[in-house]
C-alpha cells in the first residue's frame, strides 16, 4: 500500500490518501502512518468505513487503548469506543455531546495521560461542529530563550473538576466521576519520546496551577502560554466530513470542540484512547 501524506498547514495537520483503514495494515504502512503523526501532530483520512472492531483493531497498533471513565458513554460490548453524540435512542443520549468545548489535551487529570486519539465521524453536521488543533511543541519553540528555561524547572497540577468551575457546564454535578477524581502534578514542559521535541504540557481546561510561582504569577503565566499556544495563526480547524477519521498527538498539541451547530443537526462519533507508555513521568 503507498500512502501519500500532505500538510495542511505550515506548522501541523497532513491529510493522508491511499489507505484502506478497515483492512490490516502491513508494518511499513504502519510505520508510515506514525512517522506522519510524529511528524504533523494530527492526521486525517477522508471517506473511511470502520466497524468497531476495525477501530480498534487500528487504534490498537498505536498503543494500548484506554476505557473512558464515563461509562454511560462507552459503545456497548465496546467499552474501548467513547460515544460523542447528540443523536438519542428511545429518548435516551447515546453519548457524550458536549465534551471539550475548551482547550485541552485528553486525560492530562490522569497520572498517565494519553499518547492520542483516533475519532471517526459516522454522522457529521452540515455546517459545523469543527476541531480546533494546536501545537504545543511549536508553541514552546517560540518562546524566547530565557522563557524556555525558566519553564522548564516547573511543575503544573492538573484537575478534571477545573474545567467545570463555575458550574457552566452541566457534568459539574455531584456524583460525576471524573468530577470527583484527585488533582495530579505534571512537569510544564515534557520531551516527545519520538520526536525528541520539548512540548509544553499545561491547558486551559484541565491545569489548575503552575506550582512553584506565586498564585497571582501562576494565573498571569498560563494566560500567557495558553494565548500563546491558541494564536489563530497557529490553528488547525478540521471540518468534518462524514467517513472522516483523524488521529491526533496528545502529547504535542491542545484541541477542543466548537459547539455551533443545533441539536437537529446530528453529530455522532467514535473514539479511541491510546495510552502513552513511552513519554517519562514525574
Amino acid at each position: 500500500m503507498s500512502i501519500q501524506v500532505s500538510p495542511v498547514t505550515p506548522i501541523l495537520a497532513a491529510e493522508v490518501s491511499g489507505v484502506d483503514l478497515s483492512s490490516a495494515l502491513d508494518d511499513a504502512t504502519f510505520n508510515a502512518i506514525n512517522d506522519a503523526l510524529v511528524k504533523h501532530s494530527v492526521i486525517v483520512f477522508h471517506d473511511q468505513d470502520l466497524s468497531p472492531e476495525a477501530l480498534i483493531d487500528f487504534s490498537r497498533r498505536f498503543g494500548p487503548l484506554m476505557e473512558h471513565v464515563l461509562k454511560e458513554a462507552l459503545l456497548e460490548g465496546y467499552p474501548e469506543i467513547y460515544r460523542l453524540s447528540n443523536v438519542k435512542k428511545d429518548g435516551k443520549p447515546q453519548g457524550r455531546s458536549n465534551a471539550g468545548q475548551y482547550w485541552h489535551s485528553d486525560l492530562t487529570y490522569e497520572p498517565n495521560p494519553s499518547m492520542g486519539s483516533v475519532l471517526y465521524g459516522i454522522e457529521v453536521p452540515d455546517v459545523g461542529g469543527d476541531t480546533l488543533f494546536a501545537s504545543t511543541a511549536h508553541a514552546f519553540e517560540t518562546l524566547s530563550a530565557p522563557m524556555q528555561d525558566m519553564l522548564q524547572g516547573l511543575s503544573a497540577e492538573h484537575l478534571f473538576a477545573h474545567a467545570f468551575r463555575g458550574g457552566a457546564n452541566p457534568a459539574a454535578r455531584k456524583g460525576d466521576p471524573l468530577a470527583e477524581r484527585p488533582e495530579v502534578q505534571h512537569p510544564v514542559v515534557r520531551t516527545h519520546p519520538e520526536s525528541g521535541r520539548q512540548c509544553l504540557f499545561i491547558n486551559d481546561g484541565f491545569t489548575v496551577k503552575i506550582n512553584e510561582v506565586t498564585p497571582v504569577e501562576s494565573i498571569a503565566l498560563m494566560a500567557f502560554l495558553n494565548a500563546h499556544m491558541t494564536k489563530p495563526e497557529v490553528v488547525y480547524r478540521h471540518k468534518w466530513r462524514p467517513g472522516d477519521v483523524v488521529v491526533w498527538d496528545n502529547r504535542a498539541l491542545v484541541h477542543r470542540g466548537v459547539g455551533d451547530y443545533s441539536g437537529e443537526q446530528h453529530r455522532h462519533m467514535h473514539r479511541t484512547t491510546i495510552e502513552d507508555t513511552a513519554t517519562a513521568h514525574h
